[in-house]
């Protein structure tokens, strides 16, 4: 390490990569620190999967690693091309420009010369790893381009670092599957069918109630979850879509054929993340609720599609054949406040006409008195 490092300062700096691992809002300030120890710009640590290019980095680095995602460098990036092409992909060390590009190809590089050069960079030494579930990890040190490239005693002590980072990483992607599998496993305990999707539908981790649910869905195809119904099937596609936004369906109702009664309703619950927890292919978990009571009560209803209980109450009246206009004279309300609840019920509950919401409620059974009127 550098001269000025105390043994308790090299061991202190071990410390804080795996507390990376297991808290991600320390990243920034072990990648600013991955800079001190080379003399560099600072690291970068990116992940690319299903859920697209995520990144983070030393505070130094937050412009060009911006300019990287944006400009679309993750999908045409010459240094992971070549480290690929080269088999240098899990090699136990940091490499370099001299290992992944041939001789002159870092002059003619177009994201050397067109993002990390206009940046006042342009050298780096990293390395790529693999994880499960599809996780590319890669860890990127930059360099001003004045000071030339990484090596002799900084880069030696970018490779004594190499194992602790290698394996911060790791345990970085495992404790990100971790927490979803304890979400997953609080449902099993409860007798709840769930799994953990990536954005492209493939199934991650799900329990044996979600294995035993072959009515509903399938996995077919690559272990890509599908539901049989067709308009449920294209609502979890809008909900996928639009998990890191407000809008979309959440709460999906499930029938066994077109116009047929509500079976049961596939929720969708978006898996939250930290700033800078950057792993894990997981976007979302599904949960088949179906009603086993004959009778199902409005805490059901409010639980399934979580209504509030204005909105279970226009629900409730839609239900009873009421208009919009009897429902806002009934419960002293105006008739744009009525329209809006009524909105956003026919987007929870996925339907899509009155007609549909009130056959829903009917099907269910919801007593009109259980919430009362607000």
């Amino acid at each position: 390490m550098q001269a000025n490092w105390s043994d308790d300062e090299y061991i202190g700096y071990e410390h804080r990569i795996y507390e990376a691992a297991v808290v991600p809002e320390l990243w920034p300030e072990v990648l600013a620190t991955l800079g001190t120890v080379s003399n560099s710009a600072g690291g970068v640590l990116l992940c690319f999967n299903e859920r697209g290019t995520h990144t983070t980095q030393a505070p130094a680095l937050d412009r060009v690693t911006r300019r990287f995602v944006e400009e679309g460098w993750g999908k045409r990036n010459p240094r992971a091309g070549g480290v690929i092409a080269k088999g240098l992909v899990g090699a136990p060390r940091f490499v370099t420009e001299v290992d992944y590009f041939d001789e002159g190809q870092a002059d003619r590089d177009p994201m050397t010369r067109e993002l990390f050069r206009t940046e006042g960079l342009g050298w780096a030494a990293g390395f790529l790893l693999q994880l499960p579930h599809d996780d590319l990890i890669v860890m990127s040190v930059e360099q001003y381009q004045e000071r030339g490239p990484i090596q002799g005693r900084d880069l030696e002590r970018l490779n004594s670092l190499y194992p602790h980072l290698a394996r911060g990483a790791m345990l970085a992607g495992r404790a990100n599957l971790e927490r979803v599998r304890v979400a997953i496993d609080t449902l099993t305990a409860i007798g709840i069918p769930a799994a953990a999707i990536s954005p492209n539908r493939r199934v991650i981790l799900a329990n044996a109630g979600f294995d035993a649910a072959t009515h509903v869905w399938t996995t077919r195809g690559g272990d890509r979850l599908g539901l049989h119904d067709r308009t449920a099937d294209g609502l979890l596609t809008q909900s996928l879509e639009r998990l890191s936004s407000a809008y979309g369906p959440r709460s999906i109702p499930i029938r066994q054929e077109v116009g047929g009664a509500v079976t049961g309703v596939v929720q969708i619950i978006p898996i939250r993340r930290a700033a800078h927890d950057v792993f894990g292919s997981s976007a979302a978990i599904v949960v088949l609720n179906e009603p086993k009571q004959a009778m199902a009560d409005a805490t059901l209803i409010h639980s399934l599609f979580d209504l509030t209980p204005a909105e279970l109450v226009v629900a409730q009246a839609i239900g009873s054949g009421l208009s919009v206009a009897a429902i806002a004279r009934q419960n002293h309300r105006s008739v744009a406040t009525i329209r809006n609840q009524l909105a956003s019920v026919m987007s929870k509950t996925g339907c899509t006409r009155q007609a549909e919401l009130a056959l829903l409620m009917r099907q269910l059974a919801v007593s009109p008195k259980l919430y009362g009127e607000r």
